[in-house]
């Protein structure tokens, strides 16, 4: 009776002991998990300011005077759009990094890109290379680019891929000081163009590069009149062609159309000589002047319409932002913002912690280092104990 007793006390004993264990166990580890997320999200995020802070630092170290407000916007964007803080943080840096300034990034170019990469499923640094790249071909005004990103889209949704409406537009750039048609207006106008060339098969780069030749080889007014004098005096056909204004500017594109459609009174002989005469024989040029004598005024305004029916970009994310997926996405944003500033009210003491930790481990490397024989003595011993402890357990398991 009195060992039984006693043997019970010390199961009873033993089981809470092992119950108190795994309780304080299973705490510590929750309690630890919990830790880890809001670590990790400041983590994250201050190693993406960072980088974003380096990115703006100046000679001497100094970091522009924006940085807190780009920084800022980042946060916001990251509280609305599906995506971190530190997704629109590597944003801005790549934004940087692609020469962007500050104002500009701040004057509507950031929240474009943004968009922009929301609408056409972009990454962040994908969205900002994009964007920057845009610009810089069509020199589109900081305040501009949300109506410039709208074009954009509009086009992709009549069936241009936007990297081939990036390499027409950087092709284009040189033709756009010719046609006095910089910046969102320029990009209004011939967007029509490059997706009809789109349409036809024409990748972006040669469409591109074919409309600066067409654009700028036919404010070469002198030599239009040599070669259509020349073309009266040898086979009689009379021909006036002028795409200037009368005062030696662009005419505009109506009149190009206009002065384009000449060409078809004449028959396919002498229509492919002048061209060829004009513009070259390359065949890109020639099957970019067939499709704008082709389709006309009416072909390009019919593509202008098709992208004026399209949705704009601002109705189209907020749709989009309307999905269980992108509001979870952007809950989960605002909830890592959350996570970043309880993060950051423990961060100096983690990063005592770290950095202690880091000295003793140097310490320890250091005393490794100089006593070999000493190190080598405790291994051996806390290894015959480990195998030792381990002997001992199995035979209390089987006893």
């Amino acid at each position: 009776g009195v060992a039984s007793s006693r043997y019970a006390k010390a199961m009873a004993a033993r089981d809470a002991m092992a119950g108190t264990g795994l309780r304080l166990g299973a705490t510590g580890a929750a309690i630890g998990g919990a830790m880890s997320v809001p670590i990790r999200a400041y983590s994250e995020a201050e190693d993406a300011a960072t980088q974003l802070r380096v990115a703006m630092m100046k000679t001497g170290g100094q970091v522009a005077a924006e940085y807190m407000r780009i920084n800022e916007l980042a946060i916001q964007l990251g509280d609305k759009l599906p995506g971190t803080t530190a997704d629109f943080q590597n944003m801005m840096t790549m934004l940087i990094r692609q020469g962007m300034a500050p104002k500009a990034i701040l004057g509507g170019l950031g929240e474009a890109t943004a968009y922009l990469g929301v609408q056409l499923k972009m990454s962040s640094e994908e969205a900002a290379e994009f964007a920057s790249k845009l610009q810089d071909a069509t020199r589109t005004a900081e305040g501009d680019m949300m109506a410039l990103m709208d074009v954009i889209q509009r086009s992709f949704y009549v069936g241009v891929d936007k990297g081939n409406m990036l390499n027409a537009f950087a092709k284009l750039a040189p033709a756009l000081d010719t046609i006095r048609m910089k910046g969102l207006a320029g990009a209004k106008a011939l967007a029509p163009i490059v997706a009809m060339a789109d349409q036809s098969g024409m990748r972006g780069e040669a469409s591109g590069n074919a409309l600066r030749k067409v654009l700028q080889r036919s404010m070469s007014t002198e030599y239009l009149k040599i070669l259509t004098d020349g073309l009266k005096l040898s086979k009689g056909i009379d021909l006036k062609l002028d795409f200037t204004d009368g005062k030696g500017e662009f005419g505009g594109l109506d009149q190009m159309f206009q002065q384009l459609g000449q060409l078809k009174s004449l028959n396919t002989e002498n229509r492919l000589a002048l061209i060829k005469d004009i513009y070259g024989d390359d065949a890109e040029v020639t099957q970019i002047v067939s499709l704008l004598i082709e389709k006309g005024k009416s072909g390009y305004e019919e593509m202008l319409q098709k992208m004026a029916d399209q949705a704009a970009i601002q109705d189209r994310v907020n749709a989009q932002l309307g999905t269980l997926k992108n509001l979870w996405e952007a809950a989960t944003g605002t909830f890592s913002n959350f996570m970043v500033a309880v993060g950051e009210s423990i961060a100096p003491e983690l990063k005592a912690l770290t950095t202690w930790l880091g000295d003793v481990a140097s310490a320890a490397r250091q005393f490794a280092v100089e006593h070999p024989a000493l190190t080598s003595g405790i291994m051996k011993t806390v290894g015959a104990i480990g195998l030792l402890t381990a002997g001992l357990g199995a035979a209390l398991l089987g006893l």
